[in-house]
C-alpha cells in the first residue's frame, strides 16, 4: 500500500537485525559480523543517539525464524540461529535501546510485519533511514519494501555491514540504481553535529 502525502511528515530510523546471534555474545566465531563488532556497534549507537536528538523515531527490527519450516530454513541459511524464542534473537546488548518500537520479522523484508507498517502510517512517517545487517539481504529487502510503498529511503553507510565485503561497491550501486540515497552520518540532513 502506498503511503499518503502527510501535512506534517516525520522521519524514522530502522535498526535492522543487529542481534545477539549476529554480533553479540551468542554469535558464533564464524559469524561474518562478529569481527570488528565493537567498532560497528559504536557507529550504530552514534547514529541512534544523533537520530534521537533530532526527534527521529527509532525502530528496531529483529529477525526470528518461526515454526518447523523456519527452523529448517535457519539451519540451512543461518547455521541454526535466529530462532524465535531463543536468546540470540534479542537485540545485541551493546546497542542503545531508546524506544519500545521493536518489530520482529520472519522473512527478509521488515514490512512483512503489518504492525511495522501500521506504526509508520500512524506516525505519518514518509522518510526512512536504514542501518543494520546484512546490506545484501535483509536491509536491501526492507529498502525495496519501503520504496514500493512510496517512502524516501536513505541508507546510512556508517551503520551498515555485510557478510561479503568484497561485493560492497556492487551492492551499493544496486541501492543507488533502485533510488535509495547513500549517506554517511555526516551527510544526513536532520542529523545535527555532535
Amino acid at each position: 500500500m502506498k503511503i499518503s502525502q502527510y501535512a506534517s511528515p516525520h522521519k524514522a530510523l530502522l535498526v535492522i537485525d543487529i542481534q545477539e546471534d549476529s554480533t553479540g555474545i551468542t554469535a558464533k566465531d564464524s559469524s561474518p559480523f562478529k569481527n570488528d563488532s565493537e567498532k560497528y556497534i559504536a557507529s550504530v549507537n552514534q547514529i541512534i543517539n544523533r537520530a534521537s536528538k533530532e526527534n527521529i523515531a527509532i525502530i528496531y527490527i529483529r529477525h526470528e525464524f518461526q515454526g518447523l519450516r523456519g527452523k529448517i530454513l535457519s539451519r540451512v541459511t543461518s547455521d541454526g540461529l535466529d530462532i524465535k524464542g531463543q536468546p540470540g534473537t534479542e537485540i545485541d546488548k551493546r546497542v542503545s535501546i531508546i524506544s519500545n518500537n521493536i518489530f520482529p520479522k520472519a522473512v527478509s523484508d521488515a514490512f512483512s510485519n503489518p504492525d511495522l507498517e501500521a506504526y509508520l502510517i500512524n506516525q505519518q512517517v514518509d522518510e526512512l533511514f536504514l542501518i543494520g545487517i546484512d546490506a545484501q539481504y535483509c536491509v536491501y529487502s526492507t529498502a525495496k519494501g519501503a520504496l514500493n510503498r512510496g517512502y524516501e529511503v536513505n541508507l546510512i553507510t556508517d551503520g551498515i555491514s555485510m557478510a561479503n565485503k568484497n561485493k560492497w561497491d556492487e551492492v551499493m550501486k544496486k541501492y543507488e540504481q533502485d533510488g535509495v540515497k547513500l549517506r554517511s552520518i555526516l551527510q544526513v540532513a536532520g542529523f545535527s553535529d555532535l
